[in-house]
């Protein structure tokens, strides 16, 4: 089975986060970002944990706005 990872990277190009599915239960996609790492939260869908990257993270340091 091929793993799908997005990754997301700020101007310079480094990776500041992506987005896998994480197999051990419950099953469901998640944000690992660099800065951000006790953010713990499954979606069920990649597009919806993308939708939350843009939506609630800095884009430039991977660091939650809210």
């Amino acid at each position: 089975m091929s793993a799908k990872i997005t990754i997301f990277r700020n101007k310079e190009h480094e990776e500041v986060a992506r987005v896998t599915f994480d197999e051990n239960f419950p099953r469901g996609w998640r944000i690992d970002s660099k800065a951000q790492r006790g953010f713990d939260h499954k979606f069920s869908t990649e597009q919806a944990a993308c939708d939350v990257w843009h939506q609630d993270f800095d884009p430039e340091t991977g660091k939650l706005w809210k």
